[in-house]
Formats: structure tokens, C-alpha cells, sequence
């Protein structure tokens, strides 16, 4: 017999092999440089006042806000620092950081591009958390260089700094495999929410930019692109001693950095793959990639809910810089009620829009949202689509769907008994044809920021929130046919968070069934 033949039974029987996550070869949560300067960020005055809600309901305009190492150490701390930290039993010690993350595997770094400000010079940095630094990559003015690989983005031109956004793979991938590079575009989406609260509780303005040649910002901040890759810039402030667009500036490589693979790194290669499809590779490709979505309806505009507009202090919202201090993903839900005024709130201030160089106008966006409804007070049970611009929901389908709900959210007690069941869709049919498979990348980005958004409306209201795992075509289906053509993007569950915060043991009906029938002769 061949060995051709004998390596094949093998290769098939350790590639199916079942076990669970291989411990050993986890990858670090932060990344390291050796022998780079280093500058600690100041503690002691990192606090937000503002109104979460406030801070949620848009983006502000010119500002005359002075942006300093304060204000750039508050936007750090709140988008992407560690918070508070534990001692777990049998665990260890424990980092909770201010934006949700699945498995809290954290694959995204931060990197900030700056121009000269007070108690920082110029230069790309890169931010650790666990140490609440920056470590200078490069000294000197590199904005230009993001302007150019950005089209020359006006907000790119001339900010204050530039959030250069980063995801490493192999953090995500070693849990949840190829499905990690969608958790990526999740967990970016998180800070990148939490950022442009804390920057808009401030006072200063901001913008997503996804448009870029990658190459340029890959090598800028000193990565492969492969392992390690550039996911989204954020300008923030406007740097008014410089209104000219800067000069690009010739790239000497970083020394002292880590690798980019990690040792017993598993490869994806569908994974890396498909990222290489959504590059940009030239301005003339970013420039045609710019644009929007033409919006289009479906709505039966006479059978809206009408959502509440109480006011935010009747609902003793907390401030964004407590609920970023206390957040932590709800493991359990009481299954009890929320009232709809809370529900109005947290729906309107967390899904009004995002500045971004892929949406056009105010409240454009990829999406569609869609709710699974299951103890709102003054709403039937049942599945609603929720248009923002309606400032309404339309009741799609009555009836008690707690089951339903908890077999989509892959079988967890969440989906079951949380009060409300948010699924974050989009027509990828229409994104990818209008911004080719870079669309994915907004897409996938943009639901993870309206997610992120809930999360804070929900804890500032005092209710608690959880991204969840889901069936996505089964997810999609309960919505036919008003969500044909649509799937899943993210979906997040909502209520009020149970005393004991633990994970309920759950199996669904809807589960035991399709269990039964799968045992039967036949389909019926």
C-alpha cells in the first residue's frame, strides 16, 4: 500500500479529532516591544461625566476643546484599558476591559498616530493596556501618511490624532476557528463605540474611516497584514495649527517589535484568505470604494409602535464613565419585564448613526434591525423590525418566541429569558455588490458598533447586555419574509440581569425536537 494512501487516514483522523481548546498554545493578550520608549499615560483624572445617553445620541461638530495627553489617555481608557482587575479561584488574575469582547480573547490592538501635543510629541504609538503606556513605534509627524492611504479623507488631513485599529487573528481563531475573523470586526466595533462616546462625551468630534490602501497603514504601524492586520482608522479632534494636508514621510522599519506568528499558531487559511480579498490596494481603489447605500423600504408604515422619548433624567441614566467602570456581560436574565420608555431610550440612542467615509447622509447605514420581543411592557410578544428613521416598530409576527429565541441564540438560557433580542442584520447581497468584499468589512464593523452602542444604553438604563453565538440561516428565517436576502451580522441580548449572574443551564424545546425528528426514518 502507498504511504500517499496511509497519510490521508491519517491527516483526515487528527484533523476530526474532538477536544476541548487547546490551553497550551493560547495566545498572549497583549502585545510586546523591547527596548522602545516609553511614555505612562496620566491616571489622574480619567473620568467622563457626561450622560451616557447624551454621549450616545451622535457626533459633535468643531470644537474648541483643548486635546492634550488627559484627553488622549480618557479616550484610551475608556475605548480600550484595562478597568478593573480580579483574583478569580482557579483562574488567576482576571483584566476586564471597557469594551466587551468575545471569550474576552481582545484581538484588537491600538495604535495612535498624533500630531504634537501637550505632554506628547509627535510620533506613532503603540497603547498597552496592561501597563496603560504608549511605546513609540516613530518619532515624527505621520498623519500625511494616513491621509495618503486614506484618499487624502479630509478628517485624516488635519486631526488631533488618528486611532489606527489593528486585529491579531490568532487571538480570536484559537477558540472559535475561521468563524473568529467575524468576532474581530464584533470586538473592533465594541471600542470603536466606546471611543466615539467618550470622545463626543468631550466635546470632540470623530469619524470612521475604512478606506484605505492597507499596505500603507500595515506598514506604518509595523505589521504583516497576514497575522496581524489594519482594521479601521478613527480620527478624532481637529488640529488647528495645521490646516495645510501633511506630506507623507519615508517609512524606516520598527525596531525591537514582536513577531508576527505566534509558536503552535493553527492556520485558517479560508481566514486569511478572505481578508486578503478586502484590502485596498491604491488611492483609486479607495476613492471608488467611498460612497453609500441607496436606503431602501419596506415598512407598513400604519402598524408602528411608536417609541417614547421620555426624558433621559426621569430614567436616572448613568454617567458614560460609570457605565464603561461597571459594565461586564450579563451571564443571566431575570425574565422579567422591562418598561417600553427604557426600551424607546435604548433602541433611539444606540442606533442614530455613525460619522463614516462608507454611509451617506445623517442615520445612514448597512443594516437592519430586527427584535425578537419577549417582556417589553406595552409591546405583544413577538418579532418586530425596527427602523430608525421611523422611530417605530412593525410587528412582523405575534406570539411567545422565548423558545424560539433560545435555540437561535445557539441554545443558551440568554436568548430565553432576556426581555429583548436584537439581531443586526444586513442584505450582504447589496453591501458586497456596492463595496465588493471590502463591504464585509463594514458591514461586520458597523454591527459591532450599533451592538457596542447597546451595550452602553443598556447599562447607563440600568439593564444589562450580551452579545450571543447564533444559527444564522435559522436566525435570519424567523423574520421571513420581511428579511429575505438578509443575514445575521450580530445579535445582542437585552434585559434586566438576575441577581445570581450565572449561566443558566438550558435546553431548548424547539432543540429537543429537531433532536427527535433527526432520530426518525424520515423528515415529517
Amino acid at each position: 500500500m502507498s504511504k500517499q494512501n496511509s497519510e490521508s487516514a491519517r491527516n483526515y483522523h487528527d484533523s476530526t479529532k474532538l477536544t476541548y481548546i487547546n490551553l497550551r498554545n493560547k495566545p498572549p493578550l497583549y502585545k510586546t516591544y523591547s527596548d522602545l520608549p516609553v511614555v505612562q499615560l496620566p491616571h489622574d483624572r480619567l473620568r467622563l461625566e457626561c450622560s451616557a445617553l447624551n454621549a450616545l445620541a451622535g457626533p459633535v461638530g468643531e470644537s474648541d476643546q483643548p486635546f492634550d495627553l488627559n484627553t488622549l489617555a480618557n479616550l484610551l481608557y475608556f475605548s480600550a484599558g484595562v478597568i478593573r482587575k480580579a483574583t478569580l479561584r482557579n483562574v488567576g488574575e482576571v483584566h476586564y476591559r471597557a469594551a466587551a469582547s468575545a471569550g474576552a480573547l481582545y484581538p484588537i490592538e491600538t495604535y495612535v498616530v498624533c500630531g504634537d501635543l501637550a505632554g506628547l510629541e509627535t510620533g506613532v504609538y503603540h497603547f498597552s493596556p496592561a501597563s496603560f503606556s504608549l511605546q513609540q513605534l516613530r518619532a515624527g509627524d505621520f498623519r500625511g501618511n494616513l491621509a495618503q492611504a486614506a484618499g487624502k479623507d479630509e478628517t485624516c488631513a488635519n486631526p488631533s490624532a488618528i486611532f489606527v485599529f489593528s486585529s491579531v487573528f490568532w487571538r480570536s481563531s484559537w477558540k472559535y476557528r475561521s468563524r473568529g475573523y467575524r468576532y474581530c470586526f464584533w470586538d473592533n466595533g465594541t471600542m470603536v463605540a466606546n471611543l466615539m462616546a467618550a470622545a463626543a462625551a468631550m466635546e470632540i468630534p470623530s469619524k470612521l474611516v475604512l478606506g484605505f490602501v492597507d499596505g500603507q497603514v500595515d506598514q506604518l504601524i509595523g505589521v504583516d497584514g497576514d497575522h496581524e492586520a489594519s482594521i479601521c482608522l478613527v480620527p478624532v479632534g481637529r488640529d488647528k495649527g495645521s490646516l495645510d494636508v501633511l506630506k507623507p514621510v519615508e517609512l524606516d522599519p520598527i525596531p525591537g517589535q514582536s513577531g508576527s506568528a505566534y509558536p503552535d499558531e493553527v492556520d485558517y487559511p479560508d481566514l486569511r484568505r478572505t481578508h486578503a480579498s478586502t484590502r485596498l490596494v491604491s488611492p483609486e481603489a479607495v476613492k471608488s470604494w467611498r460612497g453609500g447605500l441607496d436606503a431602501e423600504s419596506s415598512t407598513n408604515w400604519e402598524s408602528l409602535y411608536r417609541l417614547e422619548h421620555p426624558d433621559p433624567r426621569e430614567l436616572n441614566v448613568k454617567s458614560l464613565g460609570q457605565v464603561v467602570g461597571d459594565r461586564g456581560s450579563t451571564r443571566r436574565y431575570a425574565r422579567e419585564s422591562i418598561d417600553f420608555a427604557r426600551f424607546s431610550a435604548l433602541l433611539d440612542h444606540s442606533t442614530r448613526g455613525i460619522p463614516a467615509d462608507f454611509l451617506v447622509g445623517e442615520g445612514g447605514s448597512l443594516l437592519d434591525i430586527y427584535l425578537m420581543v419577549n417582556a417589553v411592557d406595552g409591546l405583544p410578544s413577538g418579532a418586530y423590525y425596527f427602523p430608525p428613521a421611523q422611530q417605530g416598530l412593525e410587528l412582523l409576527q405575534a406570539g411567545d418566541l422565548r423558545e424560539e429565541a433560545g435555540h437561535l441564540c445557539f441554545e443558551q438560557a440568554l436568548g430565553a429569558d432576556a426581555s429583548a433580542v436584537a439581531f443586526i442584520m444586513a442584505d450582504l447581497g447589496r453591501v458586497l455588490e456596492r463595496f465588493g468584499n471590502r463591504g464585509y468589512r463594514a458591514a461586520q464593523l458597523e454591527a459591532g458598533i450599533v451592538g457596542g452602542k447597546m451595550y452602553l444604553a443598556a447599562y447607563s438604563l440600568g439593564l444589562g447586555a450580551s452579545g450571543i453565538t447564533f444559527y444564522d440561516d435559522e436566525a435570519a428565517g424567523l423574520f421571513l419574509p420581511h428579511s429575505t436576502g438578509k443575514d445575521v451580522m450580530f445579535v445582542v441580548t437585552l434585559g434586566k440581569t438576575a441577581r445570581e449572574n450565572r449561566v443558566r443551564p438550558f435546553r431548548s424545546r424547539v432543540a429537543v425536537r429537531l433532536d427527535a425528528r433527526a432520530r426518525g426514518a424520515g423528515p415529517g
